[in-house]
């Protein structure tokens, strides 16, 4: 016998993954994200894809977030800052952040190098708007490029990189079999 028990069907982590496409690149990327669930849900973090042009380096990156959309005059929040070693082809620059998106929510982030040049791509939709990647619970947008901090000179700019996020109140389901043994 199987015995379940935990939470309903929930969202303990996610991921993201912005294409890497890099044809650009500026000190960091505006763009919004969007959660299209009816259940909050928490941005734990995002990893930076590689400097410009696909090349490896390190440097401090920084995460702001803009109490709102973007594109409507934010007042930016430092959420989350550290030291990343970026690497080609891939999005290995973690930094964590703890912002929670309301169901419905759309929220401005800026994420960039203190100092250096990410990799982005030149978009072609409505930056703040058009979907650049998304899963069944986010979107994110295409957005700005520009210098740090919080630049946004150049659009439409695509962040390269990946959005990590959660539900807070989720709890993975535990399993029990009727012989003692539990997952």
């Amino acid at each position: 016998d199987l015995t379940v028990s935990g939470a309903t069907p929930c969202i303990t982590n996610a991921d993201v993954a912005c294409p890497l496409n890099g044809t650009n690149g500026q000190g960091g990327n505006a763009f919004n994200i969007i959660n299209t669930t009816s259940s909050p849900l928490t941005i734990t973090g995002f990893s930076q894809g590689p400097i410009f042009p696909n090349a490896a380096g390190s440097g401090i990156l920084e995460v702001f977030s803009a109490g709102g959309n973007y594109l409507n005059a934010p007042t930016w929040t430092l959420e989350g800052s550290g030291s990343v070693t970026l690497t080609p082809n891939a999005a290995t620059g973690y930094v964590a952040c703890n912002v929670v998106l309301p169901p419905g929510a759309t929220m401005g982030f800026w994420v960039g190098l203190t100092v250096g040049t990410v990799q982005y791509t030149n978009g072609s939709g409505t930056p703040g708007v058009s979907v650049w990647a998304s899963d069944a619970n986010l979107t994110v947008t295409e957005g700005h490029g520009g210098t740090y901090p919080n630049g946004m000179q150049f659009s439409p700019r695509n962040w390269n990189g990946t959005v990590h996020y959660g539900d807070p109140n989720a709890s993975a389901y535990t399993f029990a079999w009727s012989n003692g043994d539990t997952t």
